[in-house]
């Protein structure tokens, strides 16, 4: 009887499985099948050979891989798996049984002028201009203007809940893979090409910006963000942002090629410090703790089913994140910021062993990050919880941390780095920050310091590149640092890349110089001196005198007034003064005061816009900040702007690390070695020729706010003396200093010379 129970259990195991399989094979819309999706494909690393050996594939006679008929199963199965519109598919093998999936022949790609810009309202203005030309209406010419999804996505259940656009990318590539469910897909991407391709059509017989597309693509119930992809060989114009030029894996996702075509990157001066951003990546410690957990969960849920070395990178994955977390957890007692290279934080971090580039490398082909985030998205759907039972509760350990999506990206960005730890320019800041929730949070920070890299790519391809700009002057160091001049001859160098090849061309401004009056005050209302370096800012008295001459300012200025500070500690402190002063009752009297906070900026403009035209008005004041969210971009024409007041001179500060980083680098550029103690008379030439290019560029960006068409007229006004030494005075626009003095003046003068100004018949023609 024993003998026939055992052998009748051993009968029941084995029909367990097959009962199992049967249930997967019949249950396609279960969780088994969605599982399927988020299994990373087999991933080979490693020569030919080596792939061979993993796969019993060969090589045949014409060189190319012969896989075996296992692998050939395997990538059918997964080629149903792949979105259908991405563009790292150059084939698009769809497996549907729309009829329609064929893929139509690429349209020839013409000669184009390629017109990028830092942001989509600077792009909407550029397209707008474009309509009110012969080319939009005599020439036809197609133009199309690129974003992201986040401005381009019309699929509400994409968009729902997603913060960021790293979300909405995961959420539009899993929403339109074959493998999932019928009622998952994106409605607006057709499985047949030709909806697609009568939308492109449609869209590229009028120029539209960005918003006209994404109302284009609703009312037609199509994707306006693949759609415009799609119009890009054909268009003789593209309009897109920096983001999306500056970066080469950005432009190959595209489609975009910038070979034999023009780029034209208009606000020039943002060029510089916008490549080094996109190219310098944060990692803090509460996104590695969260990316660990997910990836353990995933391992853990997953990999039996893992094929090929999957299991070994993603172990070592694993390991290199449990290395980041340690050694950030040690960090967390050190306040003190460390700047090192690559490999030496390897080494402090006990990673040295472990091979990032094949990690990187790995991260990026098994497109493992995507698997992630659909997993993510798995949990989130079960509470985002993993859950504990025990006899008489339920414990819930909930992932903290940003969302996935952009976890798995700043992880991918932050590898990507630390695969080329030879790359020229690159360093590792290490700081710990305090946190309210944890105590204290540790960040590490790749820096890129060498811009010449990203913009040499896009020479090299280019036909020609321009960089435009009203305010880009000082221009020195922006060439020097974009084409940096080689210490030992570089016979295979690119004539395009010679510095000595680059040509500067300036313009008067379009305003006759009758129209604008500048002055530098060097000194208040009661005799003080007016100068607010880092030192002065503590000095209640100067800053009283910088508000009496302000209050004194607003009484003979007609219309808006709009005053940049260097820093929101300065205007803070200022306000405070004035406040207690009674200033600022008294400017109010005349002019409402509207002020910049540094977490909002819309309603403030919006208050102060409406103040200046409502009836009746004598104008307002508003207080800004150099560098800050009105400090560029934006239009005070006419009487939104009838005077820019700079109270001080924003020169960036010295105690951050990456701008010390940054200032001795380009000392070095020159040959010669420099540190930065964090005071400007102890830097080299180099560094203090860039630190004060740096803050004069910010300061000629806001000034530039007040003049904004022909017939405009304003006045800029410097309260702080600096302004009139000629280390600082050279480095303003021509039009600028053309009708400025050239010694500071005192407060009385000063004023009689705006008044003066203001009572001229500027013959307004708006």
């Amino acid at each position: 009887m024993a003998a026939e129970r055992k052998k009748g259990m051993m009968a029941s195991r084995r029909a367990a499985p097959t009962d199992v399989s049967k249930k997967r094979k019949t249950d396609e819309d279960g969780n088994d099948s969605d599982d399927e999706i988020m299994v990373v494909e087999a991933y080979y690393s490693g020569d030919e050979e080596d792939a061979q050996q993993k796969s019993g594939s060969k090589l045949g006679d014409d060189g190319e891989v012969q896989y075996s008929t296992a692998v050939r199963k395997l990538l059918e199965r997964r080629a149903g798996n792949r979105p259908l519109y991405d563009s790292s598919d150059d084939d698009n093998s769809e497996n549907d049984d729309s009829g329609d999936s064929a893929v139509p022949p690429k349209e020839p790609s013409v000669t184009k002028i390629i017109y990028a810009s830092r942001t989509h309202s600077q792009l909407q203005q550029f397209v707008n201009e474009i309509k009110r030309t012969q080319f939009a209406s005599k020439d036809k010419v197609k133009c199309v203007t690129l974003g992201s999804r986040m401005q381009l996505c019309v699929n509400d259940r994409a968009r729902q809940g997603a913060q960021s656009v790293h979300a909405i990318n995961e959420r539009c590539l899993e929403m339109q893979t074959a493998g999932s469910k019928k009622s998952a897909r994106c409605g607006y991407l057709p499985l047949q090409h030709t909806p697609m391709l009568d939308f492109k059509d449609a869209t590229g017989s009028a120029i539209m910006d960005i918003e006209e597309l994404a109302k284009e693509g609703r009312r037609r119930c199509m994707c306006p963000y693949y759609g415009a992809r799609a119009s890009i060989n054909g268009a003789q114009v593209v309009a897109l942002p920096y983001n999306t030029l500056l970066s080469r894996s950005a432009r190959q996702a595209m489609g975009i090629s910038l070979t034999g075509n023009v780029v034209i990157i208009d606000e020039a001066h943002n060029l510089v410090d916008t490549i080094l951003a996109i190219h310098s990546i944060a990692l803090d410690w509460r996104t590695v703790r969260a990316l660990l957990e997910m990836v353990q969960m995933y391992f853990t849920k997953y990999w039996r089913r893992l094929k090929g070395s999957n299991v070994t990178y993603i172990r070592q994955t694993i390991a290199l994140l449990k290395a980041l977390n340690k050694f950030m957890q040690s960090t967390t007692t050190d306040s003190n910021t460390r700047v090192v290279s690559v490999n030496e934080f390897l080494t402090l971090a006990h990673a040295d062993h472990i091979n990032v580039y094949k990690i990187d490398r790995y991260l990026r082909e098994s497109k493992l990050g995507r698997k992630l985030n659909m997993f993510s998205d798995r949990l989130g759907q079960n509470d985002s919880a993993v859950t504990t039972k025990r006899p008489t509760t339920v414990v819930r350990e909930t992932v903290a941390g940003p969302a996935p999506a952009t976890a798995v990206a700043a992880f991918e960005a932050f590898m990507e780095c630390l695969g080329k730890p030879d790359r020229t320019g690159s360093r590792l800041v290490i700081r710990s920050i305090p946190s309210k929730d944890s105590g204290a949070e540790v960040e590490l920070k790749y820096l890129q310091l060498d811009p010449s890299e990203a913009f040499g790519e896009i020479c090299a391809e280019a036909r020609a590149v321009v960089l435009a700009g009203g305010t880009m002057k000082p221009a020195n160091d922006v060439v020097e640092q974009l084409l940096p001049s080689r210490n030992e001859p570089q016979p295979t160098l690119d004539s395009k890349l010679d510095p000595a090849n680059a040509r500067l061309f300036a313009w008067s401004h379009v305003v006759d110089r009758s129209h604008i009056c500048s002055v530098v005050v060097g000194s208040g209302p009661t005799g003080t001196p007016l100068r607010f370096a880092h030192g002065d800012q503590g000095d209640a008295t100067k800053l009283r005198e910088a508000g009496l001459a302000l209050a004194a300012l607003c009484q003979v200025i007609p219309g808006g007034v709009v005053a940049f500070f260097p820093s929101y500690a300065l205007l803070d402190r200022m306000c405070r003064n004035w406040t207690a002063a009674g200033i600022v009752d008294r400017i109010a009297k005349r002019k409402p005061v509207f002020v910049e906070s540094s977490t909002s900026s819309g309603d403030v403009l919006e208050l102060y816009s409406a103040r200046i035209k409502a009836a009746g008005s004598t104008g307002a004041l508003l207080l800004s900040v150099v560098g800050g969210r009105l400090s560029e971009g934006i239009n005070f024409s006419d009487d939104l702007g009838r005077a820019v007041v700079m109270v001080g001179v924003p020169f960036p500060s010295l105690a951050s690390p990456e701008l010390a980083e940054r200032l001795a680098y380009y000392e070095g550029i020159g040959g010669a070695q420099s540190t930065t103690s964090g005071v400007i008379g102890s830097m080299g030439p180099r560094a203090k020729e860039l630190y004060e290019s740096l803050c004069m560029r910010a300061v000629n960006q806001s000034i530039g706010r007040a003049i904004r068409h022909r017939k405009d007229y304003a006045a800029i006004v410097f309260l702080d003396s600096r302004y009139a030494e000629q280390r600082i005075s050279r480095k303003l626009p021509n039009w600028i200093a053309g009708s400025s003095a050239s010694n500071a003046t005192a407060f009385g003068p000063a004023l009689a010379q705006v008044s003066l100004f203001f009572k001229q018949d500027f013959d307004i023609v708006t």
